[in-house]
């Protein structure tokens, strides 16, 4: 038996001091009060937080690779370096690409799954191909395009039981019957990257889109379309209750104004906090590329951002899970158990990964420990000591 005790920690959920009991991986008691003499490994968290690990639903790399290189030298780098950070759980994430790449994604994703490189792979996200070419962003435009009847049924044949999360354009053709089919996988679906007013998200709700990409990213506000004034995919986040909604945390892409707005009208337990990381996360590079390297994929790195080398549009985000809380807690002033729920919590309801996102009996011990100054101390993923 594996026995590791965590004492004397503020627990980040409710600020209160406990001692954390783990067994076999999974936590026995979040209020221990036994003798810690039964423990073969005790960390005295004195003065540390502890916090559920942080589960992520969307990024795309990390470290110098990105998930689209389709290797597995990729995928244990990316792990490495978002664990190092404090996050435990992940959604490897696609960008627009051939369907022979996106079956060879789902090919090497079941050979590394059967791999421990500690961090949880939870599934994939698809954000792409099916999005709108007028919002695509930094996506390759080659490979943007509406879902066919035939695509959908071949990864519903070849990825279903794998895929966990995809992003679309609610208005394209054929969006209805991929609604449909995704939804018989529970498959959870996103609006994004879309040029879709309020009406085209209320109709996307209906169908199950209960999740929205990256708001304030490529998703329009209040405009007018031929003289005539339309809500947006915004004011639908807002008002459609039941919705979802993810904001890029890296203190780039929204303003810590727009974070408290969204909290003050959303509430904690409806935001997503992500990263949208992508292969220059947790490096000091200043060029780089979303999605696999070739030309058309570069990237520039500015201000602490990836930008598109015209600067036209961000292409991804530099952040990682510690920076994402520092940011929430100490620059917009979000307090630590609402930022736990956004980073971790919630994220888990969202796909449904009920052993993840919290600190409580029966759950799985992913923890991560930061000190007063929200800097990152330890992670334990599955009851051991990774860092």
């Amino acid at each position: 038996m594996n026995n590791l005790l965590i004492k004397n920690a503020v627990l980040g959920e409710t600020l209160k001091k406990v001692n954390i009991a783990i067994e076999d991986g999974r936590i026995v008691s979040a209020d221990y009060c036994g003798n810690v003499h039964n423990f073969d490994s005790i960390i005295d968290a004195e003065g540390l937080y502890a916090l559920p690990g942080f589960v992520e639903l969307h990024a795309h790399g990390g470290g110098g690779y990105d998930f689209m290189d389709l290797t597995e030298e990729a995928f244990v780098n990316i792990s490495k370096t978002h664990l190092s950070h404090g996050t435990t759980s992940i959604l490897p994430s696609t960008v627009a690409c051939s369907k022979e790449a996106m079956l060879d994604l789902f090919s090497l994703y079941r050979k590394v799954s059967e791999k421990n490189f500690g961090i949880n792979l939870l599934g994939l996200h698809l954000e792409g191909p099916f999005v709108s070419q007028e919002m695509r962003g930094a996506q390759n435009p080659s490979y943007v395009r509406p879902p066919s009847k035939e695509e959908v049924d071949m990864l519903m044949s070849e990825g279903g039981d794998i895929i966990k999360m995809c992003t679309a354009a609610p208005e394209l053709e054929g969006v209805q019957y991929l609604a449909e089919k995704m939804r018989a996988h529970n498959i959870v679906l996103s609006s994004g990257h879309s040029n879709g007013t309020y009406s085209d998200i209320e109709k996307a709700h209906s169908m199950g889109f209960n999740h929205i990409t990256h708001l304030y990213s490529n998703t329009p506000t209040v405009r007018k379309i031929n003289q005539v004034v339309y809500a947006g995919i915004l004011e639908a986040a807002y008002l459609l209750d039941g919705i979802k909604i993810e904001l890029i945390a890296d203190g780039h892409h929204v303003p810590a104004e727009v974070l408290r707005l969204a909290l003050k009208i959303k509430g904690a337990d409806n935001i997503n906090l992500t990263s949208d990381a992508m292969r220059a996360a947790g490096t000091d590079a200043t060029e780089s590329y979303l999605g696999s390297i070739c030309p058309e994929n570069r990237v520039i790195i500015e201000d602490g951002v990836a930008k598109l080398p015209d600067r036209s549009y961000y292409a991804g985000s530099l952040a990682t899970g510690d920076n994402m809380l520092r940011w929430a807690v100490n620059t917009c002033g979000v307090s630590i158990p609402d930022a736990v729920k956004m980073i971790s919590t919630t994220p888990a309801k969202i796909i449904g990964a009920t052993q993840k996102g919290s600190i409580s009996k029966g759950k799985d011990a992913d923890i991560v420990l930061f000190d007063k100054d929200l800097n990152l101390k330890a992670v334990i993923v599955a009851g051991k000591i990774i860092k």
